[in-house]
């Protein structure tokens, strides 16, 4: 894969000039292959811009952080085993690095 940053969408690349952190890793995962079909992550966090929300860790203690319901997440990261799967910005899929979503939305990586 290869990075698609000339691809993104304005409202996308407003969110990730704000968080340069995050820009980052979205940037090295999609020069990174999809996760093999078979992979099994020990552990799953998901993000957003103020921190962690949730996680799970080898399939049995979940842990999630508690939020204002007024606080509106501006993008969502999901991390497996410390690696982004999974980088979306509203409706927006920009990262997908999952291989049996990626079947089932037509093949595609990432926006």
């Amino acid at each position: 894969m290869q990075s698609s940053q000339v691809n993104w969408s304005k409202q996308v690349s407003s969110v990730l000039a704000r968080y340069p952190q995050w820009q980052h890793i979205v940037i090295e995962a999609s020069n990174k292959p999809l996760f093999d079909v078979n992979y099994c992550p020990e552990t799953i966090e998901i993000f957003d811009q103020v921190g962690l929300l949730a996680g799970r860790v080898f399939s049995s203690i979940s842990y999630e952080c508690t939020r204002n319901s007024l606080d509106k997440s501006e993008f969502i990261a999901w991390l497996f085993d410390g690696e982004l799967g999974v980088f979306y910005v509203g409706s927006q899929v920009v990262i997908n690095r999952l291989k049996l979503l990626a079947e089932i939305g037509g093949g595609a990586h990432h926006e």
